[in-house]
């Protein structure tokens, strides 16, 4: 997904959390010493440079909490299903339970 958004001049679309979720799996991998900090700040330099918005704007809580539990949904994954729901636009995840619910949501699914 990442290498097709720099090859196919694609943009992407990410809630603010995601920036938070990148620096914990990061954070999570350099202590179970799977990469090193070197590693870790050089792929952040690469996805840095890639173009991916982050959206800034602010979620609407009642919404996040219905999808939440119409589809079984942590807050987290509601807000990416959300996001495509109001932009408009397909969702990449490899998540199971994300996809179903895209797909109970009616958003197309970016293939991953």
């Amino acid at each position: 997904m990442l290498e097709s958004l720099k090859q196919e001049k694609r943009e992407a679309i990410v809630p603010s959390l995601w920036q938070l979720e990148v620096i914990n799996v990061l954070s999570v991998a350099e202590k179970r010493e799977r990469i090193s900090t070197a590693e870790a700040l050089h792929f952040l330099d690469l996805l840095l440079n890639l173009p991916i918005l982050v959206d800034e704007g602010k979620h609407d809580m009642k919404d996040l909490l219905l999808l939440s539990k119409t589809y079984a949904l942590s807050a987290y994954d509601a807000a990416y299903l959300d996001l495509a729901v109001r932009e408009q636009v397909p969702l990449a995840t490899r998540d199971i339970q994300l996809s179903q619910a895209a797909t109970l949501a009616r958003v197309p699914l970016l293939e991953v």
